[in-house]
């Protein structure tokens, strides 16, 4: 995983000039995939104040631009403050800039602090999950590009309502792909 801040318990976030000689290097010595996370703010156990954190869906389309071999993925978007074709469009285009490259992790969001500071709601988000998975998946039916999406239940994740809606909506939507989306 990429860093997006800066150390375990510094301010701010590394230079782009740091982060992307990172991912030439790791990539250079046969690493095989570079991941990010996906936050609005984040706050470690015993910090007093959250920080800043890059956002996703640049920070991707630069390291795709500047990498050719290694996978990119996220770890884990968080699909509670994120329009769902939107979401489509931002992936198929990132998968585009990376030839394919894209590794799409999706959650339904655990940081309730990250929603409360942008004023989205955190109650009821698996069937907001659900409901943005549905939307998701039907913009991915019109396949062009594919973007891989393992259900990989992790941790507390394996009992967790919204790994059985990303089954529930469909068994093999990973396997699905993204169409370049018209207009």
């Amino acid at each position: 995983m990429l860093p997006q801040t800066e150390g375990l318990r510094g301010p701010g976030v590394r230079s782009w000039l740091e982060v992307s000689d990172m991912a030439r290097l790791a990539e250079n010595v046969g690493f095989d995939s570079l991941w990010v996370v996906d936050h609005l703010l984040y706050q470690l156990d015993g910090e007093d104040q959250p920080r800043g954190v890059w956002e996703a869906w640049s920070f991707l389309s630069a390291l795709a631009a500047i990498t050719e071999r290694v996978e990119l993925g996220t770890l884990v978007l968080a699909m509670g403050w994120r329009n769902p074709a939107l979401l489509a469009k931002m992936a198929d285009t990132v998968d585009e800039i990376s030839g394919g490259r894209l590794i799409l992790g999706l959650g339904s969001g655990y940081h309730r602090l990250e929603y409360e500071a942008f004023g989205f709601p955190f109650d009821y988000k698996v069937s907001r999950f659900e409901e943005a998975i549905h939307i998701f998946v039907a913009c991915c039916e019109m396949a062009r590009s594919t973007i891989r999406v393992p259900i990989i239940p992790l941790g507390t994740a394996s009992s967790n309502r919204a790994v059985h809606v990303l089954r529930a909506a469909d068994p093999d939507w990973h396997q699905h792909r993204l169409t370049r989306m018209q207009g």
